[in-house]
């Protein structure tokens, strides 16, 4: 099971999504019947500050934490291995 990683971590590590990655998240939202726009509302961030993240342009420790909530994933780490085939389908 995947330890959770402060955002801090992260950052350093460079753990970042790759566009590729970022239309699976797009995809696992739209199959939950969530919109990116729906999401953008609820953190209150601009959907081109969501887009930027989903393409790995830009980071944010709270678009990346809600992601891998709203997708039920225990950690970012854990979505991002799913998203690459490497980790086990929640």
């Amino acid at each position: 099971m995947a330890q959770k990683m402060s955002r801090r971590n992260r950052k350093m590590l460079g753990i970042r999504i790759k566009p590729k990655e970022g239309l699976w998240v797009v995809y696992q939202l739209r199959l939950k019947g969530i919109r990116q726009i729906d999401l953008c509302q609820k953190l209150g961030v601009k959907s081109s500050t969501m887009s930027q993240v989903l393409s790995g342009i830009r980071r944010s420790g709270r678009i990346e934490d809600a992601l891998y909530q709203t997708l039920g994933y225990p950690s970012f780490e854990a979505m991002i291995a799913a998203s690459r085939g490497k980790g086990a389908v929640v």
